[in-house]
C-alpha cells in the first residue's frame, strides 16, 4: 500500500502520524501478504518519526492570515509543486489530506485529475467560513472523515460521502491520562498557562500581550490599577510547540520582567495542574476542555487579514468550545481587545471568582462528552483502506 499525506501543521502532523500508525496495523491485515507500507508527503516531526519520507517540511508552511499567506506564498508554492510531481512520479494508492483546506484542496484536485482517491481528515471548517468550498470538495474528495459531530449533517446534506470517525484528541492517552487525575485543591500559588499557538505568526502576534498580561497579573500595583484583588502569587506555564523553537519563546519573554516555566507540548499534566489558561483560538481550546482547565479565549492577526476574514466568518463564535457548546461558555478577546489589560481581567475572574470557575469547569465537561470515543485514527485507516480496495476492484474489473 502507497500512501501520500499532506499535513501541513503541527497539530495536523501529530494527528496524521497516530493515523499513519493505525494505517499501518490495518494495512497488515487487510491487505496482501506480500504487500508492503509506504508512506511520503507533507508533515513535521511526528510523521518523520513513524518512517514517512518528508517531502515537504511542514515548518516552513504554518502561516495564518491573508498578508502572512502571501509572504510565505514562494515557499508554499514550492511545496505544491513537489507534491504535486510526487503524485505523478510516485503514484500512489491514495492521497489522504489532514487538515490545512488551502493548499490540500489544490492537492485534492491534481489527485482527482490523475484517478487517486482522496480522502479529507479534519474537514475545512466551511461552518465557520467559505461555506461555497462544500460545492469543490464535492467534486475532488471521495471521503471525509470529520472529527467534530456537528460537520456530519453539513456534509451529509451536500452528499459528499463523509463518517463522523470521532475526535483524535481521544486517542491521546497522555491527555487522557492528565484528564483524569482529581481536580487541583486550593493551593497558595495558582498557575496560568500559556498557549499562544503552534505558528510563528502566531506566536510573534499573541505571546506579547500575553506576557505584558502577565507582568500586570505579578505586580500588586499593577492589579490594583486595573481593580484585580489577587492575594496569591501567580506563576506561568507555556508548552512549546513542536514547530517552534524554544529560543523563539526565550528571546520574547526575556523582553518582559515575568518568569515563565517552558514545558513540553505534550506535558499535559503540567497543564492540568494550572488554575486557567490563556489559549490561542484552535485545537488546544479542546485540550483544555478535555482537561477541565477554565479558559480566556484570544485571537489577533494582521489588521487586512482580520477585516478579509471577518468578512467571510460565518459563525457568532470563533473558539472551539462556544462553537460546540452553542454558547458563549468561555470569554473570546478578538483583535483590538487583545490588550494586556483585557487579558489580566479575564484571567483574573477565573482566579477570583469561585462561581465563574466552576460554571466554566460544568460547560467544558459538556463539551467534552460530545466529542464521544476514542478510536479516530483506527476508523479513519480502515476509511482508507476501504477506499484503495474500492479502487484496486475498479481496477481489476476495468
Amino acid at each position: 500500500m502507497k500512501v501520500m499525506i499532506s499535513a501541513g501543521e503541527a497539530s495536523g502532523d501529530i494527528h496524521a502520524a497516530k493515523l499513519v500508525q493505525a494505517l499501518k496495523k490495518c494495512s497488515r491485515k487487510s491487505l496482501p501478504d506480500d504487500s508492503t507500507f509506504e508512506c511520503f508527503g507533507m508533515g513535521g516531526t511526528h510523521l518523520a518519526e513513524q518512517g514517512v519520507d518528508l517531502l515537504v517540511d511542514v515548518e516552513n508552511n504554518a502561516v495564518m492570515g491573508l498578508l502572512e499567506v502571501l509572504h510565505k506564498y514562494p515557499s508554499l508554492r514550492a511545496g505544491l509543486t513537489t507534491l504535486r510531481k510526487a503524485l505523478s512520479e510516485r503514484d500512489p494508492d491514495i492521497l489522504i489530506l489532514v487538515d490545512y483546506p488551502h493548499f490540500n484542496m489544490k492537492l485534492a484536485t491534481a489527485a482527482r485529475e490523475a484517478g487517486i482517491p482522496v480522502l479529507f481528515f479534519i474537514a475545512p471548517k466551511v461552518w465557520a467560513s467559505r461555506p461555497g468550498r462544500v460545492t469543490e470538495l464535492k467534486k475532488i474528495v471521495d471521503h471525509m472523515a470529520l472529527i467534530l459531530p456537528f460537520e456530519k449533517k453539513l456534509f451529509d446534506d451536500a452528499e459528499i460521502p463523509c463518517t463522523y470517525v470521532g475526535n483524535p484528541l481521544l486517542d491521546n492517552k497522555q491527555l487522557l491520562t492528565a484528564a483524569d487525575k482529581p481536580p487541583l485543591k486550593t493551593r497558595e500559588t495558582k498557575r496560568v498557562a500559556l498557549l499562544p499557538g503552534s505558528r510563528k505568526s502566531e506566536v510573534s502576534m499573541l505571546l506579547p500581550p500575553m506576557l505584558e498580561a502577565c507582568e500586570l497579573l505579578i505586580s500588586p500595583d499593577n492589579r490594583k490599577k486595573i481593580g484585580l484583588e489577587i492575594n496569591q502569587k501567580i506563576e506561568f506555564v507555556l508548552p512549546v510547540a513542536d514547530t517552534i523553537k524554544p529560543e523563539e519563546i526565550e528571546s520574547l519573554v526575556q523582553q518582559h520582567n515575568v518568569d515563565v516555566t517552558l514545558i513540553e507540548p505534550n506535558d499535559y499534566s503540567a497543564i492540568r495542574s494550572c488554575d486557567t489558561a490563556l489559549v490561542a483560538s484552535g485545537t488546544a481550546t479542546l485540550e483544555l476542555a478535555i482537561l477541565g482547565i477554565p479558559m480566556v479565549v484570544i485571537y489577533k492577526l494582521n489588521a487586512i487579514s482580520y477585516q478579509v476574514l471577518k468578512r467571510m466568518l460565518t459563525t457568532e463564535h470563533v473558539s472551539l468550545a462556544n462553537i460546540m457548546a452553542g454558547k458563549s461558555i468561555v470569554p473570546e478577546l478578538l483583535q483590538d481587545d487583545v490588550t494586556a489589560e483585557n487579558l489580566a481581567l479575564e484571567v483574573g475572574k477565573l482566579l477570583t471568582d469561585e462561581k465563574a470557575r466552576n460554571t466554566q469547569i460544568n460547560e467544558l465537561a459538556y463539551v467534552y462528552k460530545q466529542l464521544g470515543k476514542d478510536g479516530a485514527s483506527k476508523r479513519c485507516a480502515e476509511i482508507a483502506i476501504s477506499l484503495v480496495h474500492d479502487k484496486m476492484t475498479e481496477l481489476a474489473v476495468g
